[in-house]
């Protein structure tokens, strides 16, 4: 191609340029962009292969101070390896160009292409991209998810269409660490990437959370001054009738060291706060102001903030997550309508005190 084009963004200005009904249903909200560059009938742009319009859309939306027309100049007659090396702004893994011919007609929306250009510049996660004979943006958000030491073949083949399920495929991953060390990672994403199908990737999952010494109890986390800790049951009986809660049922847990409770006045309303351990490690159960009433985000949040430096998690238990990886009836149940994305305060699983 010569010399880099490194000349200053031109985008056209006044009215927007025409489109077809063609280009919009092809281009989405790429259109604007691609009518400026391509103007009606755009069958310069229409009658490209599919790979040089998805480039063409990456390089005209990604502002890389490239001229429309020398964009246009390039995906029409450079070579894939100039295209691909301007896609990447850089040395561009083989087979990229080939990979863009394989994400369908319709063009994607600008962070699904940002995604596949970063997972198709993985090792692993490249190596299945190549291999994959139609590449879908939805199938691309499951990988995503994963932790990048999960983004191997064996584990790709065996995910669920289900989000839920794979965040939860995600989460198992990093509680094993926190159970087995960070040194284990390579060694469990390797066992799970043996896996022959997918209840059998989630029974590995299921299995990496399970102890690995029975009867360990941790130290209780040392927590600000703010914290004050529960340590003795007339403590326990005196804070449970100020906050009017059934705090004393977990006697028997708190004196086991399986449990710990704090309570909190300094900069907020009082609360309650319940610590459960579990083979990850002490993860925060529940946070509850008097009479059981829910705490605010903000306050919840500053809460969460002030438990991580001492190592506390949030999410579910170990438990409790093993029993639904080894329960998934995500690509079975035959539901027509997808679960929802649970909130921000359903991901943090407050309330799970009995596990």
């Amino acid at each position: 191609m010569g010399a880099p084009m490194t000349l200053l963004p031109a985008y056209p200005k006044g009215r927007a340029a025409v489109q077809t009904p063609l280009l919009g249903y092809l281009a989405g909200p790429h259109a604007g962009r691609i009518a400026a560059a391509w103007p009606a009938p755009h069958a310069g742009f229409l009658t490209l292969p599919a790979a040089r319009r998805h480039a063409a859309a990456i390089l005209l939306g990604d502002g890389a101070g490239v001229r429309s027309a020398d964009i246009v100049r390039l995906v029409e007659r450079g070579r894939d390896r100039d295209v691909a090396h301007l896609l990447v702004s850089g040395e561009a893994p083989g087979g990229l160009m080939k990979a863009l011919g394989r994400l369908g007609e319709v063009l994607w929306k600008a962070g699904d292409y940002a995604r596949f250009l970063a997972l198709f510049s993985e090792d692993e996660a490249g190596r299945v991209l190549r291999h994959m004979p139609v590449i879908a943006a939805d199938r691309l958000q499951l990988i995503g998810v994963l932790p990048a030491a999960l983004r191997q073949a064996g584990i790709i083949s065996h995910l669920p269409s289900d989000p839920l399920a794979v965040e939860d495929l995600a989460e198992a991953f990093g509680l094993a660490l926190r159970i087995h060390g960070a040194g284990a990672a390579a060694s469990i994403a390797q066992r799970w990437n043996r896996a022959s199908d997918m209840p059998g990737l989630f029974q590995m999952a299921a299995d990496a959370l399970e102890p690995v010494q029975f009867g360990q109890v941790l130290p209780v986390p040392r927590l600000p001054e703010a914290f004050v800790p529960v340590a003795d049951s007339k403590s326990l009986v005196r804070v449970a009738l100020d906050f009017r809660n059934c705090l004393r049922d977990f006697a028997g847990d708190l004196a086991a060291g399986r449990m710990a409770v704090f309570t909190l006045r300094e900069g907020m309303e009082p609360v309650a706060i319940a610590l459960r351990q579990d083979p990850a490690g002490w993860r925060l159960a529940e946070v509850k102001a008097r009479q059981n009433e829910d705490v605010s985000d903000e306050a919840l949040r500053r809460i969460i903030a002030a438990l991580r430096p001492a190592g506390v998690r949030t999410g579910e238990s170990t438990w409790v997550l093993a029993r639904r990886l080894c329960g998934h009836e995500y690509e079975r149940s035959g539901a027509s309508d997808p679960l929802e994305w649970p909130t921000w305060r359903d991901r943090i699983a407050l309330g799970s005190l009995w596990d």
